[in-house]
């Protein structure tokens, strides 16, 4: 019918319009924010932290994210330009990194979790698992985990070609559809989204209760160390700010995931399928917040952090003020040395004459 063709024209455009704003907008928060986390981070009141770690090496994940998953899937999705259906190697491995480095920077946070509940433990045993030595070790065998994990993607992805209702051919890079197409989506949720937001929510409640018994059992007057609690008590709330922001970004796309996985045996009409496209780029959108805000979930969250972040700017302000003094001496130095230079040699001049 003329009435389904226009509307599913107008989900299209929809769907073009809310993927090419939402990457934009979380591209450019991600340059910033994830710029401003480096420098922060690598401060020495926060970079030998086991959980501050955690944060920098999630961090530095998010920067593929933003830097190049987003830039080539606005490529591909609004361009039409996709080098993936080129090369069945590169096919394979852009898809496999585009996966997994998304769930790694996951990972990584539900392991800060994990760092503040064993520091908050009135276990010494457990409290002295919280160390910088260990965070490095579990950061990199979490990430060849995750990696593993997701190298069947490797083996399976290959550049396919599809038909649209017009019977118009194209290529794409994608799995074998059916079981695994099933299965990926099953997969993906899980290690995405599902597991590490468990770990999440299981490890803050339990640093909670940790928290609220170490109150309990040392009196106020016994706590010496103020400026370390303190320090833990920002870190935490730091934490808490990003894993509600990535638990609420990465539910909806679970939930995608799980729904897209229950009708893939479905025929599928125009209509629905252009409903569907629309929900997954409005999903996809809400994804890459996850990955492009933890700068400002820390601002918000963090009064140290704000702090540090503002010592980070003065200190950037203080050295661009002082290069040009430098200069200048430089330049009068320079001036009076070859004046100097130029005196002794008309002294030698007349010395010669004279003789």
């Amino acid at each position: 019918m003329p009435s389904d063709d226009i509307l599913i024209q107008q989900l299209s455009t929809a769907a073009v319009v809310i993927f090419m704003v939402s990457s934009v907008v979380n591209f450019i928060l991600g340059i910033v924010g994830l710029t401003f986390n480096v420098f922060v981070f690598a401060r020495p009141t926060l970079r030998g932290q086991p959980c501050s770690f955690y944060f920098l090496s999630s961090t530095l994940f998010n920067f593929f994210v933003i830097l190049i998953i987003i830039p080539l899937r606005i490529l591909s999705n609004i361009y039409n330009i996709d080098p993936s259906i080129y090369s069945e190697g590169y096919c394979r491995i852009q898809t496999y990194a585009f996966y997994s480095t998304r769930a790694v920077s996951c990972w990584l946070i539900t392991l800060a979790t994990i760092d503040r509940y064993l520091h908050s433990s009135s276990n010494v045993s457990f409290r002295q698992m919280s160390s910088l030595k260990i965070a490095k070790l579990a950061s990199g065998c979490t990430s060849l985990f995750v990696f593993i994990a997701y190298s069947h993607m490797i083996v399976y992805y290959s550049i396919s070609t599809k038909t649209d209702r017009f019977g118009n051919i194209s290529s794409q890079c994608s799995g074998p559809p059916g079981s695994y197409s099933v299965f990926l989506s099953i997969w993906h949720m899980i290690f995405y989204s599902v597991i590490p937001s468990s770990g999440m929510l299981i490890f803050g409640f339990l640093t909670i209760a940790n928290v609220r018994q170490r109150r309990q059992i040392l009196p106020r007057a016994i706590e010496n160390h103020k400026n370390t609690k303190r320090t833990d008590s920002q870190l935490l709330r730091m934490l808490t700010a990003q894993v509600s922001m990535i638990i609420v970004c990465t539910l909806p796309v679970s939930a995608y995931r799980a729904y897209s996985a229950s009708t893939a045996s479905e025929t599928k009409g125009a209509l629905r399928l252009a409903q569907e496209n629309l929900a997954a780029q409005i999903v996809a959108g809400i994804t890459y917040f996850a990955h492009s805000t933890s700068f400002y979930m820390y601002t918000l969250s963090g009064t140290m952090f704000r702090k540090e972040f503002l010592k980070t700017i003065r200190r950037s302000q203080h050295s661009s003020h002082n290069q040009p003094q430098m200069n200048d001496v430089q330049i009068q130095a320079r001036s009076t040395l070859q004046e100097s230079t130029k005196c002794d040699s008309v002294k030698q001049c007349h010395r010669r004459k004279n003789k």
